[in-house]
């Protein structure tokens, strides 16, 4: 600040100079804040479970009495529930939502299902959180799944075995996970407090037990 003597006499004013534009500035990032980019959180296949599981069989029978009345077929089949459990780094100095997540699931290198996950979670900042995402397989849809695409079909050849049987084995042998299983394509929204957005890309794989 600077005092000039007024013209008038008798007192003296202050002289508004580029100090105090340069104080107001200073305030106002004060206020602001500062500005950090956000980092892409990391996300990790941690393992697979199995939620919960039927036993393996397409299109049942009910209502069955005997030939003459041997009732009708139900176009459903058996349930297989895999819990997926990933962890989710968040490297920012802020915590961040988790908005949505969705993965493409893979046996044996076979496509059989897409999983999409919209419960909100925080992490908060520099922290590591684990997210449990229960995925349904059926048996009609898994086989109908193999039975299409020139690279399913290929390859279920080069095996020598039928989608059907294939699947039969993945259900009756997922508790001992005797094959691998794989997280392909896999992304994810994040959200701040403030809404600002920022997505992560990821993969995983669950190797077989020996």
């Amino acid at each position: 600040m600077a005092f000039v003597d007024s013209p008038k006499g008798g007192g003296k004013i202050m002289k508004k100079t580029a100090f105090g534009a340069v104080t107001c500035i200073i305030a106002m990032m004060f206020m602001l804040g500062p500005v950090f980019a956000l980092e892409a959180p990391v996300i990790t296949l941690e393992r697979v479970d199995v939620a919960s599981i039927q036993p393996f069989f397409v299109k049942p029978r009910v209502e069955y009495k005997d030939e003459k009345e041997p009732g009708k077929e139900l176009a459903a089949g058996s349930i297989l529930n895999l819990a997926y459990i990933f962890n989710i780094k968040n490297p920012n100095k802020e915590s961040l939502m988790l908005d949505e997540m969705t993965f493409t699931t893979l046996f044996e290198g076979f496509e059989v299902n897409t999983a999409f996950y919209y419960e909100d979670s925080w992490i908060p900042a520099g922290k590591t959180n684990q997210v449990r995402v229960v995925v349904t397989n059926e048996t009609l849809p898994t086989i109908g799944s193999l039975s299409v695409g020139a690279g399913n079909v290929e390859k279920l050849k080069e095996m020598k075995v039928s989608a059907g049987a294939i699947a039969k084995k993945w259900w009756e042998s997922i508790g001992d996970f005797s094959f691998p299983i794989e997280v392909v394509g896999g992304t994810a929204l994040f959200k701040t407090e403030k809404d600002k957005e920022i997505r992560s890309v990821f993969v995983g794989k669950f190797e077989k037990k020996n």
